[in-house]
């Protein structure tokens, strides 16, 4: 598995000089709320990537996802580690790091499906613990400015989480209530655009934003309707949902530039 031994490379790479990756200091808890926030979405990204490549879907492309996903979380755990420092975030993110160990274990290992079962269950648990923290950092925030970067980057979150349930379809796993753990989170991602498409702190520049993700949303649900005949095209959900990512990350980005 030609794409399996360039991440063997690669992360051997980040660990001997991980150190040396460049970081943005977090200055804000605004910046740590969105930061916590975006590992949510990388616990989801990185079993997609994952499936991906145990597929042989995109196995190159898949190959570098994964290994800049596990290169962000660990840098973004890292500057979260060092601006909470104390209290019961503090406290949190220690659980996380233990989890993440696990997790990065098995989601660096050569793709099946036996592991790809075990590190779906185990992406849960590390979503759940990132949930936590980005849930205290948001009430520390305590304003709708922070709400609104939340609910953006959960949404970045819910579009890999999709991707993952249906690449885990494709490739028959088996596991446990997998299409309704796709239809909930398909049902919270329709929810979450039509709240941030009706707040009221929105500009015209975020409308915009938000109008061409429910364009590129709409289409990837034609793929979703092949599905009930066993038609899967996880090459067109993988890029969809992506394109559906990088929309909603410039969305974060905007909803942070808002005035608290």
């Amino acid at each position: 598995m030609q794409s399996f031994r360039k991440i063997c490379f690669l992360l051997v790479t980040l660990t001997a000089f991980g150190a040396g990756l460049a970081r943005a200091e977090i200055s804000s808890m605004d910046q740590a709320l969105d930061i916590a926030g975006q590992q949510r979405m990388l616990s989801q990204r990185i079993v997609k990537a994952y499936l991906l490549i145990g597929q042989d879907i995109l196995p190159d492309k898949s190959a570098i996802q994964l290994h800049d996903s596990v290169a962000q979380f660990e840098s973004q755990l890292t500057d979260l580690e060092g601006y909470l420092k104390a209290g019961e975030m503090a406290r949190d993110l220690k659980s996380v790091r233990k989890e993440w160990a696990a997790f990065r274990k098995l989601a660096t290992a050569a793709p099946n499906q036996e592991n790809a079962a075990k590190l779906i269950e185990q992406s849960e648990e590390l979503l759940s613990l990132t949930q936590g923290v980005t849930s205290n950092l948001e009430k520390q925030v305590a304003s709708t400015k922070g709400h609104l970067i939340n609910i953006s980057n959960e949404q970045g979150m819910l579009s890999q989480k999709i991707a993952m349930y249906y690449s885990a379809m494709s490739w028959n796993l088996g596991v446990a209530d997998l299409e309704n753990d796709f239809k909930a989170a398909v049902k919270k991602y329709d929810s979450g655009l039509s709240e941030l498409r009706k707040a009221d702190a929105n500009s015209e520049e975020i409308n915009k934003a938000l109008d061409k993700v429910i364009s590129q949303w709409s289409f990837s649900h034609s793929g979703f309707e092949k599905m009930d005949g066993q038609d899967f095209v996880p090459f067109v959900i993988a890029m969809t949902t992506e394109s559906m990512l990088k929309s909603m990350r410039k969305i974060s980005d905007m909803y942070a530039g808002l005035k608290s």
